[in-house]
């Protein structure tokens, strides 16, 4: 039986609305521009999107960097506004958001990150005033004085990522163009993180950015929730060379990466002038997900190396011209099966 005439079963006997469908399994999301894609991340080959939020109401107009925190909640940064916006795990359709903030002192956003206390770390990479701002947890409305972080060794930030301590990683390069990725100590102090470690050199084997104009994101980190290895996608200028470099947690100073993911094989495809946002994401059984153009994520197997083809290929099955900006991972973890096999939406504490 077809996927979607089985879900069209499903809801007809279980009673449920595939206009207000949530994905209630391991899922994978897309931001783009104006809306929110989620997809089965088991799916391979043609998927039809199982969660999409769109509409006025969203006020969504240049989302692109995402984060999905503990408690599921979406976190999106929109690039080209001064605004984050959070949902909540079960948005869709054409849904506002449950709060937004605004950093009304700059734009250009991305990239963001959430810890496990909830701050919000937002990137800007705006050249008059390039940092991290730290807002506190259930902020809403204008934000006129953030916490800024800024990395002396970074002239041209990329991207951030939290690891599983609540230290802040940030992706950059320095005046030279040489990559650097350095860790501060936010678990200790917001307001004044110490520098923990540095890694950057030749051996890392990342591509330099001495063309990489300042809002390119040709470098997008990741940390893998469960062993805290270090993720990072990274091209050069102009998007000929591709790849994707994975540390050992932790890593530090001139060291070489403990794989590598690249070649023709991967299907990994750069983009020249990518819209602002994360590019990769890492499940907690250690899949690799890839944002590449045309709406198709690339999935590598935990322990992926070399020039190997992906284990899977979500395909977005619906027509649209729309182009990637940021992905995320979500667990699912509110599933609950009837008797007869048809799937009821649960709240937030387990209740039907």
């Amino acid at each position: 039986m077809k996927p979607a005439l089985f879900l069209a079963v499903v809801s007809m006997f279980c009673g449920a609305q595939l206009a207000h469908a949530v994905c209630s399994h391991d899922a994978v999301f897309l931001t783009l521009n104006d809306q929110i894609r989620g997809y089965s991340a088991r799916a391979n080959g043609a998927t039809e999107p199982c969660q999409v939020l769109q509409g006025p109401l969203t006020t969504l107009r240049s989302a692109g960097a995402t984060v999905i925190d503990r408690r599921d909640s979406f976190h999106l940064a929109q690039f080209g506004d001064t605004t984050v916006d959070i949902f909540p795990r079960k948005a869709e359709g054409n849904q506002s958001p449950s709060r937004s903030f605004m950093l009304i002192m700059t734009n250009d956003l991305p990239g963001i990150a959430v810890d496990s206390r909830l701050n919000d770390f937002v990137l800007s990479v705006r050249p008059s005033t390039a940092c991290v701002m730290v807002v506190p947890v259930n902020s809403s409305g204008p934000i006129p004085n953030p916490v800024r972080i800024t990395d002396p060794n970074i002239t041209q930030y990329q991207s951030i990522a939290i690891d599983s301590d609540d230290n802040l990683l940030i992706a950059g390069y320095d005046i030279q163009g040489t990559a650097i990725i350095d860790t501060f100590g936010t678990s200790r102090s917001v307001s004044a993180p110490p520098l923990l470690r540095s890694l950057t050199g030749p051996k890392t084997g990342l591509f330099p950015g001495r063309d990489v104009f300042f809002s390119q994101i040709a470098t997008s980190i990741a940390v893998d929730p469960r062993t805290d290895e270090l993720f990072v996608y990274n091209t050069t200028a102009d998007a000929s060379q591709n790849q994707v470099s994975i540390f050992a947690a932790k890593a530090n100073g001139n060291v070489r990466p403990i794989r590598t993911i690249s070649g023709p094989a991967t299907g990994i495809i750069g983009d020249r002038l990518p819209l602002p946002g994360n590019r990769i994401a890492v499940s907690p059984d250690g899949r690799l997900f890839v944002t590449n153009p045309n709406l198709r994520i690339l999935v590598f197997a935990p322990g992926a190396r070399g020039d190997v083809a992906p284990s899977q290929v979500i395909d977005d099955s619906t027509p649209s011209s729309a182009r990637s900006a940021g992905i995320a991972f979500r667990s699912g973890h509110d599933r609950k099966d009837d008797e007869d096999g048809c799937w009821r939406k649960t709240d937030d504490g387990g209740r039907n």
